[in-house]
């Protein structure tokens, strides 16, 4: 099938960023106000970001980037402490690693412009692979714009991509495994004449089908580094209505039960995945970002249930997409626990079409914006995520089952065994010494030391999950991680993304 050219652009949309796409990208969180209302230390007051670049050191940084956090400590070890760097003309530590970019990663930046186009650097070339509609399965229909249908976009590729990654074929070496989320839909770009106050439910249907993951064959094309899609075995989509389960310590728990799911283990679709990860056992890790956009009427007797809507800031009335009024679970009135089944880590396996993709609960509820894999050379895991909202911390998670390479099987469960954490930094140099002018505090860096607080550890096969939280159960700070993390004095930052 040839490839269509798709004008989405209109009157709504400029080559920027919009007010609409905020809106249906994640429900204007960066407007109103702030969901995190602790009196939780922020970052910037204990370090001046502004002034440790015009210093010319980065120092104040590494307790935020991969330097620091990748050496692990014991899950036992109470302390847990990660200092940085001296700084500029300072001794190095261990936390300094010295990056080198990738042979095909050294190129001259392309210059900031205002093309509404594809710029790439010099000697570089770029195509599409796929795009919005085409087909994962030789059944698919032909893409129609203007005649969509929720069971065909079931089998075509979704919309808004965010996280990419490429997995090794299995049986294949002249094939990738293409792996995508799809982190929201835009429906006035999807719909000719949309109605937003009145959208149809076979339009909230296919929204439904736009969300979620592609998963697709692709093959090289020579030794060029492009790559065709083809039609596979492993060919999947994952939308919002694909059956995941549940696993750790929120599952089963009376917070994640639901009229259609009696057991709490068994979720309707995944939302709003943003970024992700390939695991070295291969495969996809997707956070479940903002999703509290899609609920609606978020208004409840129950004190600490509302505290939680709050926390996340769902508000009462109609959401934007209006699918409550096609199905209940986005209604808060009538399925008050169907927000806390969202805002997971989930996993996917893309080497079995047949699998069903799993919601690591050990691993904390916010708006994850990603979940990436740090192998130390013991073999523990260690998977970072960050909250990406105003004002949010940065976890971790260590295990404490080691990877072993080629068992898929027992790699598949590390992530439910093991010691979730939440950052908490300082600052040693004095108030008045950081300024914003530039000059170094007299101990010659602008630095400090982060230390990871516990919050919760898990053993899934044996049932046993223990709480580091003072007054909250392991269910509890699996569920209300966002309020675990305030309790024990986390540092706020400024929307951690990609960890």
């Amino acid at each position: 099938m040839a490839l269509k050219g798709r004008n989405l652009l209109s009157s709504l949309f400029a080559s920027s960023r919009s007010s609409l796409t905020c809106t249906y990208k994640c429900g204007n969180a960066c407007f109103g106000e702030c969901e995190n209302k602790s009196n939780n230390p922020y970052f910037a007051d204990q370090f001046s970001r502004r002034t440790a670049l015009r210093a010319g050191s980065l120092s104040v940084v590494t307790v935020g980037g991969g330097a620091a956090l990748a050496a692990c400590s014991n899950p036992d070890d109470a302390s847990n402490e990660a200092s940085s760097s001296e700084g500029k003309g300072g001794k190095t530590s261990e936390a300094n690693i010295e990056l080198t970019s990738a042979e095909g990663m050294k190129f001259d930046p392309v210059q900031p412009n205002e093309k509404d186009e594809v710029v790439i650097p010099d000697g570089y070339e770029q195509s599409v692979l796929i795009a919005w509609g085409d087909p994962l399965f030789e059944d698919a229909p032909e893409f129609d714009d203007k005649n969509q249908t929720a069971e065909a976009a079931e089998k075509q590729f979704g919309f808004n991509n965010d996280f990419a990654g490429l997995i090794e074929h299995p049986d294949d070496d002249n094939r990738l495994i293409y792996v995508c989320s799809h982190e929201y839909t835009t429906e006035p770009q999807m719909f000719p004449n949309y109605d937003a106050d009145n959208p149809t439910e076979e339009q909230a249907k296919i929204g439904w089908a736009g969300h979620g993951h592609s998963i697709v064959e692709v093959s090289k094309v020579g030794k060029t580094g492009e790559l065709k899609r083809e039609f596979g075995p492993l060919n999947r989509r994952i939308t919002a209505t694909t059956e995941f389960t549940l696993v750790g310590p929120a599952a089963g728990s009376d917070y994640v039960k639901t009229s259609a799911d009696k057991t709490g283990k068994k979720v309707k679709g995944t939302l709003n995945n943003c970024s992700g990860g390939i695991t070295p056992w291969n495969t996809m890790l997707s956070g479940e970002e903002n999703f509290d956009q899609y609920f609606a009427h978020a208004k409840l007797d129950d004190k600490k249930a509302q505290e939680s809507l709050e926390r996340f800031g769902m508000e009462d009335g109609e959401s934007q997409r209006k699918w409550e009024r096609f199905d209940k679970r986005f209604d808060v009135s009538k399925e008050p626990n169907e927000p806390n089944r969202f805002g997971w880590l989930v996993e996917i396996n893309p080497l079995d079409p047949k699998s069903t993709p799993v919601k690591h609960t050990a691993l904390g509820r916010f708006k994850h914006e990603a979940g990436n894999i740090h192998i130390a050379s013991d073999g523990t895991v260690v998977c970072y995520s960050g909250d990406d909202s105003r004002f949010e911390y940065i976890y971790k998670f260590i295990s404490t089952k080691k990877y072993k390479e080629g068992d898929i099987e027992h790699n598949l469960t590390i992530l439910d065994h093991g010691t979730l954490y939440v950052a908490k930094v300082e600052g040693n140099s004095p108030e008045d010494e950081i300024d914003g002018s530039g000059v170094l505090p007299e101990d010659g860096a602008f630095d400090g030391k982060g230390e990871w607080i516990k919050l919760l550890t898990s053993d899934t096969e044996n049932n046993k999950f223990e709480s580091h939280v003072d007054g909250m159960s392991a269910e509890e700070v699996a569920v209300y991680t966002r309020e675990a993390a305030d309790k024990v004095g986390a540092t706020k930052m400024d929307r951690p993304e990609d960890m």
